[in-house]
């Protein structure tokens, strides 16, 4: 594709109209895997202008956006290092989606998601890099952990409630086998400690992961009898226990009790 096709195409990205930027966005695709290092970097980030767009003002580009992370995640690895600047400057719509995209690309944006979450200096940044560790479709995401169950002590609040989901995604991911009963037991410190975070999303959250830790057969009966004592503990209104105020915490115990009901070890270890 010459480069006046792909100005003819990128012209179109501009457009008001969900047809042209689909045909702009699918034209763009076919050339990726041609483009040198600038060429690509100048499409890609023109097409991730396409992330900016309000989709509640805007439903009928949804397609459109739909197609743009698909193209940008066709771009494999050559795309992490693009993406990864441009989540740098973002806002939190265009950082979604570039977090999305990153998760699609998979384990090739690992590393670098890594370097993002333990050294960024933007809260949003790191917040969407967990996001997008989350999004990986491999057990070999395990290897994220140190970074993601580091970032619970952040002191900014997204960071802690994205680290807290993302361990939930990472155990649903990698079997309790593929990791040392150490690994597991320090997944599950940090979420207990978790569970008394101030913000009460991030309360849920851990919560919501000590569930699926529960769930997926990640708990030993003395880590599960713990957890469903500070359960009840929450979800108990009286004077000597430690009821949680916030009805999204209660109701994440509410699920995580079920979970460890239905997986509590013969004999009632709990």
């Amino acid at each position: 594709m010459t480069r006046g096709e792909i100005d003819t195409l990128l012209a179109l990205l501009e457009s008001s109209e969900a047809e042209p930027i689909l045909r702009a966005v699918a034209g763009l695709r076919l050339a990726l895997a041609d483009l040198q290092e600038a060429s690509l970097r100048s499409v890609l980030e023109a097409i991730c202008g396409l992330f900016y767009i309000d989709l509640y003002d805007r439903p009928d580009l949804q397609q459109a956006v739909d197609e743009a992370e698909e193209t940008i995640a066709s771009a494999g690895e050559r795309a992490v290092p693009i993406l990864i600047h441009l989540m740098e400057g973002s806002d939190a719509k265009s950082h979604l989606h570039l977090a999305r995209v990153l998760g699609r690309i998979g384990l090739a944006a690992l590393p670098r998601l890594r370097e993002m979450i333990a050294t960024s200096e933007e809260p949003y940044g790191r917040a969407f890099a967990l996001y997008a560790v989350g999004k990986i479709e491999s057990d070999e995401v395990h290897v994220a952990l140190p970074e993601t169950v580091g970032a619970l002590m952040h002191p900014d609040k997204e960071v802690r409630d994205s680290a807290a989901r993302t361990l939930g995604k990472i155990v649903e991911r990698v079997p309790a086998g593929r990791l040392t009963e150490r690994r597991r037991a320090e997944i599950y410190e940090s979420l207990m400690r978790t569970t008394a975070d101030l913000q009460a999303a991030v309360r849920a959250k851990a919560i919501r992961s000590l569930g699926k830790m529960a769930r997926h057969a990640y708990l030993a009966p003395e880590q599960m009898r713990r957890l469903r004592e500070r359960l009840r503990a929450m979800l108990t209104r009286d004077e000597t226990s430690d009821w949680d105020r916030a009805y999204i915490v209660r109701r994440e115990a509410q699920e995580a009790l079920r979970h460890l009901e239905v997986n509590s070890p013969p004999g009632g270890g709990l």
